[in-house]
């Protein structure tokens, strides 16, 4: 019976091919199988492809410093979860182009790590167009966007965030370098040139010319009453507690290159300094006390922020401010001779308005002032490059390089790229183009108290800083039980040029900055740009998140 069943067996054929047969190609499938896929997974840990060419050590001694490799999870990404697909079919593709990469390897192509730094842009661009091409697959499958709770992210991870799901932007445009550093000049690669490029006139759209309207508004000039703020009731006057940071070397052009500060792009695309980094003053200030980041001069002891209260008020003439903030002890400065830059004056206290004609002041205000090659910044020219200049006739530079505006330029230098030099403090525009821009309205206003005499000074900033001393303008400011307390009365409309004309109906960018403990020069705190409104309602008048201090109309 036995036997019988096996002649039967024999005789049954699937396809053509005898039980037999078939058992044993089956047999032989799961043994091809089983060593395929021993073979996939084993060229898909972290420890072969660590290990297995000598160019991914280097790689690899980068990645250990990155947050796919060590976080607060826990939970890493190895090399395959990047740049191998997890389907079956684009994980076969990857890995016979990866035979490719084999044969260079046996050839030698990148034997030394000079020769593989040389190659290292294109190599990366190659990754760039594939995630471009792919809408970053391999990041997907952690991150999905419909799972992201925008409202338990940071300020700034969230607004990025739901910019780029409405772009239908993907991750890789923004992530680059998560895992490696970045080649050298990376960002002006075909692949993301294009993305970084800053056309400073193009950034700003003034509508139809209006000059010289302001010129017109500003009216006879008149002196104010005198110090009408310190005597004002602040009581019932909203409060906006704020806190001052020391900016260190970070100029408006760091802030624009979007390989040096993450936000440049967010800042392109016209967000507000203070919408990514409110909350971050004190961390900011200690990098650069530190000297970690943003500074390079020693700051010995001195203090990296200034916790500081503002409070605005106005009537049918007058702009009234009230700020306090306490006294610190001294902390010399090391680079200078006696720890005082400026020996007369314990404290010197600044604020600045434009409106939105001054590019980019509706996302930095002053600091759209501040460039790279201005004094003790990183691309100061020498004191004698500047004597020698035709511009000397022109500018005050005996102390440097002072504030200035893009506008008043006809080039800037954002990102510095092969040794050139930050900055464009001798791209000067023509006088005349100088005077049409004053006139149009197109300055900083500045309004500084010197504790040192107690003066005022009224100014502006354009083709550099001007000040002089001021009848419309009054500060006053005093020191009690360790606090001080400075009050600013500024006529609406001073009828000076450089004081910007207020409007009751308009919204301004306003900062502050304190030079305390006998600084000078940029070793200042300051603030970031607050928007600056009266009695406007919001929102309605303005959005709420363009406005931190709305004035609070007053009778006398």
């Amino acid at each position: 019976m036995l036997r019988e069943r096996l002649r039967n067996w024999r005789k049954i054929t699937i396809m053509g091919a005898s039980l037999g047969a078939v058992t044993l190609f089956f047999v032989a499938g799961i043994i091809f199988w089983g060593g395929f896929n021993t073979v996939m997974e084993a060229t898909n840990n972290m420890k072969f492809c660590s290990s297995a060419c000598h160019e991914m050590t280097w790689v690899y001694e980068e990645y250990k410093d990155r947050p796919h490799y060590r976080n607060p999870t826990g939970v890493g990404a190895e090399c395959s979860d990047c740049h191998v697909p997890d389907a079956w079919g684009p994980k076969m593709i990857r890995k016979i182009q990866a035979s490719r990469e084999v044969w260079h390897w046996m050839l030698g192509t990148m034997d030394t790590q000079e020769e593989f730094y040389d190659r290292r842009l294109h190599l990366a661009e190659n990754v760039w167009r594939s995630m471009l091409r792919t809408d970053s697959r391999e990041c997907r499958n952690c991150h999905d966007w419909s799972a992201m709770d925008l409202e338990q992210q940071p300020a700034r991870a969230a607004r990025e965030h739901a910019r780029a799901f409405e772009q239908g932007q993907t991750c890789i445009e923004c992530h680059q370098g998560i895992a490696h550093e970045l080649p050298e000049a990376w960002d002006e690669s075909p692949v993301w040139a294009a993305r970084f490029a800053h056309d400073t006139e193009a950034d700003l759209d003034r509508g139809e010319p209006e000059l010289p309207l302001e010129a017109e508004e500003l009216g006879e000039a008149v002196a104010a009453e005198g110090d009408i703020a310190s005597g004002l009731a602040w009581d019932e006057v909203p409060t906006l507690d704020v806190t001052l940071f020391l900016p260190g070397q970070a100029s408006i052009e760091w802030i624009q290159d979007g390989s040096e500060h993450g936000g440049g792009r967010a800042f392109g695309f016209g967000d507000r300094c203070i919408w990514c980094h409110q909350g971050e003053e004190a961390d900011i200030g200690a990098l650069a006390v530190s000297g970690e980041k943003i500074e390079t001069y020693d700051l010995g002891d001195k203090r990296g922020h200034v916790p500081m209260s503002i409070q605005a008020s106005f009537d049918d003439d007058y702009l009234f401010m009230r700020f306090q903030w306490e006294a610190g002890e001294h902390a010399p400065l090391p680079f200078v001779e006696g720890g005082m830059m400026d020996p007369e004056n314990p404290m010197k206290l600044t604020v600045s308005l434009s409106d939105d004609k001054v590019d980019m002041a509706d996302r930095a205000g002053c600091w759209a002032s501040c460039h790279h090659d201005s004094s003790y910044m990183p691309d100061a020219p020498e004191q004698a490059v500047l004597e020698e200049s035709e511009l000397s006739e022109r500018l005050e530079m005996m102390n440097g390089v002072t504030k200035y505006l893009t506008e008043s330029r006809t080039e800037i230098e954002v990102r510095g790229r092969r040794g050139a030099k930050r900055g464009g403090w001798n791209k000067l525009k023509e006088e005349a183009e100088i005077e049409e821009l004053l006139n149009g309205g197109v300055y900083l206003d500045l309004a500084r108290y010197k504790s040192g005499d107690g003066s005022t000074e009224s100014g502006y900033v354009l083709d550099e800083r001007h000040f002089t001393e001021s009848q419309a303008i009054v500060f006053s400011a005093d020191e009690q039980d360790g606090v001080w307390t400075a009050h600013l009365t500024r006529a609406l409309k001073t009828g000076a040029e450089g004081d910007k004309p207020i409007n009751l109906d308009g919204k301004y960018n306003l900062n502050v900055a304190l030079h305390d403990d006998h600084a000078d020069s940029r070793f200042h705190h300051v603030s970031w740009q607050y928007g600056l409104a009266f009695d406007a309602e919001i929102p309605g008048d303005f959005e709420e998140d363009f406005v931190e201090i709305n004035a609070a109309r007053i009778s006398r």
